[in-house]
């Protein structure tokens, strides 16, 4: 796919991964809109990058998403790719009594339901294109599960799942306009979604290698990006998982609850 002359539209695009790739791929010569839904944020890209169009939206509400196909269809008809990139990442202790059932639905709402509503409710504006994109990003902890991140991990394995799924049913369907690739990023330096995940944690990732890596996937039709050490815990999560996942989750969290959980 030519990564040139597209329109696109990029959620949680106001920092890390996301903000990343629109600026790349504004710089290639497309036209990129990018959503957040702190309006802080949102004006903090306007300032530093004019050349994004920018817009307000929650991907957890379908309301807002709804509002927002709709601005983007009357505004910019000519869309035809989408990239999710919104999601949150929070360490849990699951033993602790007061931890607030309501947080960890919000991680759910944002990560796996804001994916699966963005692609649905986008689906008929990409049908009607030539050659369109969906690109999901997952993580790889869609693979193998992180225990002190619990819900995280099981809304990127949600994502991963669907995004499989939607390619499948596009296929069966003979639906050849439309390529579905899921990003699958390792730890990833430079990105907001937990400040100790950071470059003092192994096997990350420049945020500047990734997402060369995924514009290369994205160029050449790929259906899965297993990106860095993501490539590794895809393999292990096939071949070893449950000592693996034993050995990682007794590590992570040692260092996100070094006092114990109880």
């Amino acid at each position: 796919m030519k990564l040139t002359n597209n329109t696109i539209l990029i959620t949680g695009g106001t920092s890390g991964i996301g903000l990343e790739l629109a600026r790349q791929l504004k710089k290639a010569g497309n036209t990129v809109i990018v959503t957040g839904r702190s309006t802080k944020k949102i004006t903090q890209v306007n300032e530093s990058d004019p050349g994004l169009i920018t817009h307000v939206v929650d991907v957890s509400n379908e309301s807002s998403v709804k509002e927002l196909a709709i601005w983007a269809k009357k505004n910019y008809p000519d869309l035809n790719i989408v990239i999710n990139s919104a999601g949150i990442m929070r360490s849990y202790n699951l033993l602790d009594e007061e931890l607030s059932v309501t947080d960890m639905i919000a991680e759910i709402s944002t990560n796996l339901i804001g994916t699966i509503t963005v692609d649905k409710i986008f689906l008929p504006q990409l049908l009607s294109k030539s050659e369109a994109l969906i690109v999901n990003i997952s993580s790889g902890l869609a693979n193998l599960s992180a225990a002190s991140h619990p819900v995280y991990s099981a809304t990127k394995a949600g994502v991963h799942m669907f995004t499989s799924a939607l390619r499948e049913q596009l296929d069966y369907a003979q639906v050849n306009n439309i390529h579905v690739m899921e990003l699958v990023p390792p730890l990833v330096a430079e990105t907001n979604l937990e400040s100790i995940v950071s470059t003092d944690m192994p096997n990350n990732m420049s945020l500047k290698d990734l997402v060369a890596v995924a514009i290369s996937g994205m160029e050449n039709n790929k259906i899965r990006v297993n990106a860095g050490f993501a490539a590794q815990m895809r393999q292990a999560g096939q071949t070893s998982p449950d000592e693996t996942e034993h050995q990682m989750g007794q590590q992570m969290l040692k260092k996100y609850f070094p006092k114990g959980l109880l």
